[in-house]
């Protein structure tokens, strides 16, 4: 945990350092790596194994919601985890004539609009291939609609779950980590996506996704 707290510093640094805040405390107030099938605290959880490990998901227009209460006092919430990426996600264009985005979307206390405290992260991703043919252009890291390279950010590659169950590089894993203002003393983070795929009989087995070692931690300044 020392590492995760490092790196935890170096981000508060980057992002705050213009402000000239200290940071004096940091408490992880949550972490489920989904073994013992704990689901709590968990709206909308199910479990399913992949590669032998146990991972909340799969979804495919649908997702979960995490309610945290009694937390301690903190300015700044943050939030990371594995994020798998299963089968054909096709990042910001999916090449119909209604075309529309594979969104993945992370928000936290989504009944506050933004102005009072909630937040909206919403980005794509794309699980395709890049060559001179086809380019199936994703946002994360960033948020849509901006384009990244197809699987940036994507720390390691599995098999996939359904549709490309027989291709070794079919899922792909990235690592999220993101800290955000937030002093309320209960916290409600949902997970979900929007994916469109009118010409799949079985929408699920073509693109789907899951996540694993979901940690959050409270941080605060001086």
């Amino acid at each position: 945990m020392a590492a995760n707290r490092f790196i935890i510093y170096l981000l508060f640094l980057g992002l705050f350092a213009c402000d000239k805040e200290k940071l004096v405390s940091d408490i992880e107030v949550y972490f489920n790596d989904f073994e013992s099938g704990d689901l709590a605290d968990i709206t909308g959880g199910t479990l399913t194994t992949y590669l032998d490990n146990r991972i909340i998901g799969n979804y495919n227009n649908d997702g979960f919601e995490l309610r945290l209460n009694n937390l301690p006092d903190h300015d700044y919430i943050h939030i990371s985890f594995d994020l798998y990426l299963h089968d054909s996600w096709d990042g910001n264009f999916n090449g119909f004539d209604e075309d529309q985005p594979d969104l993945w979307i992370m928000e936290l206390d989504p009944a506050l609009n933004n102005d009072n405290g909630g937040f909206r992260f919403e980005t794509t991703f794309s699980n395709g291939p890049c060559d001179s043919a086809l380019c199936l252009w994703q946002s994360y890291p960033n948020p849509y609609p901006f384009s990244a390279t197809p699987r940036t950010g994507v720390r390691w590659k599995g098999r996939g779950v359904c549709s490309r169950f027989n291709n070794a590089e079919g899922t792909s894993v990235v690592r999220f980590q993101q800290t955000y203002r937030h002093e309320n003393q209960a916290v409600v983070i949902a997970f979900y996506d929007r994916l469109f795929q009118p010409n799949r009989i079985d929408a699920k087995c073509d693109e789907s996704w899951s996540m694993d070692n979901l940690i959050v931690r409270v941080l605060s300044t001086d």
